[in-house]
């Protein structure tokens, strides 16, 4: 376990550096390709399958693949800049350390009721990002005699926000439950302050 989690420490480091160096203004991406690297080769290794840890590597590789491709195919959409590298390093590492954890003690869950519903809130959280993809400002819906329009100013963040629920939804009933929520509440106050996804 301890040369796992050095593992992941490294390899995180890395992918950082490389981006890093690459990037002239540091995007979002690092976090995402370490956490989908950390939980593709975790996974395996620990040997733990069961409906959340399936769905906990389910949720990590869709949004990393989503991430990706806005990233690399729709770059004039993707302005996701980090303002500060060194915080979303260590919350990438605080990340990536916890992943093992969860896998390992995911087979420990009281109740699933949580599990299910944070599948839900993850396709909410899908949807938002797909409307984020529209054009201008999203229409939320119309009465036509009425002409009353709602709107989403920024359906990726509000993804965001729900791809952390989704998470904390997940590993609600699992062994040091805190310390996943605590992860997830600092994810949601990082993309708060530091204004990331705005008018995305």
């Amino acid at each position: 376990m301890s040369y796992l989690l050095i593992g992941n420490i490294l390899m995180t480091l890395f992918i950082f550096l490389f981006f890093n160096f690459k990037e002239k203004k540091l995007t979002y991406i690092h976090l995402n390709i370490s956490t989908m690297i950390t939980v593709l080769t975790n996974y395996p290794l620990l040997g733990h399958a069961n409906f959340i840890s399936k769905t906990f590597v389910l949720f990590i590789g869709s949004i990393s693949v989503m991430h990706l491709y806005l990233r690399y195919y729709h770059s004039d959409n993707y302005n996701i800049y980090i303002h500060n590298r060194w915080l979303h390093l260590l919350l990438a590492l605080l990340f990536n350390v916890s992943i093992p954890f969860i896998i390992i003690h995911s087979d420990e869950s009281i109740y699933l009721s949580s599990a299910y519903l944070s599948v839900s809130f993850f396709i909410i959280g899908l949807i938002m990002y797909q409307l984020s993809e529209v054009n201008g400002t999203v229409k939320w819906f119309q009465f036509e005699y009425l002409n009353i329009y709602k709107y989403i100013n920024h359906p990726k963040r509000i993804g965001e926000y729900l791809f952390a629920i989704s998470f904390m939804l997940l590993v609600m009933f699992i062994p040091y439950n805190y310390i996943y929520f605590i992860l997830g509440i600092l994810y949601i106050i990082y993309i708060k302050q530091s204004l990331l996804f705005n008018n995305q």
